[in-house]
């Protein structure tokens, strides 16, 4: 390569970084679009009662966009092939990134995008319809197991978190179930209402309203211990089922976002959760903040995809299953 050959290539980097750095000082200038890959009455919950913080923090109007569909692979694989502006994020359980690619073919793999921040922490309701032919945990598992294959529980969709949650109780258990998928907890919990599964498996805010209208019979929660927030709930643990899941949300942006525009969000994320607001809103709906930055995030990710490798094998739940 001549000199003016490698000169005029320098140029040319220099003349990049300083547009990319120009373009990071600026942002953001527009609203910013954020993901959720379930349908509407859950995990965007989360997001909705976050926003007004962040907005403020950011200084732009956030539009959250529900897309879901095959397990939130849909909407995940959105927001990998969006432009890396900053302006398309996603906001998810992780089970997107860790059950998904690993239950089937997904579009994306974990390193397609770029860990945030986490910022809820809570464990599955397990809950029954009230003419389901048991009301306490004992009596589901007694059920279960004279009755294999006969039990249906409804989850936010195949691959999702709340899938596999009920799978692995079962399982751990010792009986077959029936797996019914939804587009998202809340068709979930609509379907159950309608007499039409058993069990449903999914987020507190989505199916404690219910419980606490005597619409649904609480069985357990899936935490390490017992809820202050769901007070009429055993852990699933208590009920002789070894198995516990503290499912988590946050939020994440495409490969290759410029590292000043994720800087913003990074710093964003951990102060509009201290928001009075915020705080009260996740207590009223159930939820349990969980503030993880970026490298923590990351290490729960690594740890959550090797669990699901394997339960997954274990429960011969894969493509080739």
């Amino acid at each position: 390569m001549n000199l003016l050959r490698r000169i005029a290539i320098a140029s040319l980097l220099g003349a990049l970084m300083a547009s990319s750095s120009a373009f990071a000082q600026d942002y953001p200038s527009r609203p910013i679009r954020i993901i959720v890959p379930y349908a509407p009455g859950g995990t965007d919950q989360q997001l909705r009662l976050l926003a007004p913080a962040l907005q403020k923090l950011i200084g732009q109007s956030i539009v959250v966009e529900n897309i879901a569909g095959a397990g939130a692979a849909i909407g995940t694989n959105a927001v990998k092939s969006a432009r890396p502006d900053g302006y398309t994020l996603l906001y998810t359980g992780t089970g997107a990134l860790t059950v998904g690619p690993n239950i089937g073919k997904t579009p994306y793999t974990m390193d397609d995008l770029v860990p945030i921040g986490n910022v809820i922490g809570t464990p599955f309701v397990l809950a029954a319809r009230p003419t389901a032919p048991f009301k306490t945990l004992a009596e589901m598992v007694a059920y279960g197991k004279a009755n294999p294959g006969k039990i249906t529980f409804g989850s936010a969709g195949h691959g999702t978190t709340t899938h596999m949650a009920g799978e692995a109780i079962a399982g751990a258990a010792g009986f077959q179930i029936l797996h019914v998928p939804y587009q998202g907890i809340g068709p979930a919990v609509a379907s159950i209402l309608g007499g039409n599964v058993d069990l449903v498996v999914g987020l507190p805010n989505a199916i404690m309203p219910h419980v606490n209208a005597g619409k649904l019979v609480p069985l357990a929660i899936t935490g390490p211990q017992r809820s202050d927030l769901m007070p009429g709930f055993i852990t699933v643990r208590e009920g002789g089922i070894d198995m516990i899941d503290v499912t988590k949300f946050g939020f994440f942006a495409p490969k290759g976002t410029p590292d000043a525009i994720l800087q913003k969000w990074i710093a964003a994320v951990p102060e509009a959760m201290k928001s009075p607001e915020f705080v009260e809103a996740t207590k009223r709906t159930f939820n349990s903040t969980m503030y993880l930055d970026p490298v923590q995030f990351k290490a729960v990710l690594d740890n959550e995809d090797k669990h699901f490798k394997k339960l997954i094998k274990d429960l011969k739940l894969g493509a080739a299953s």
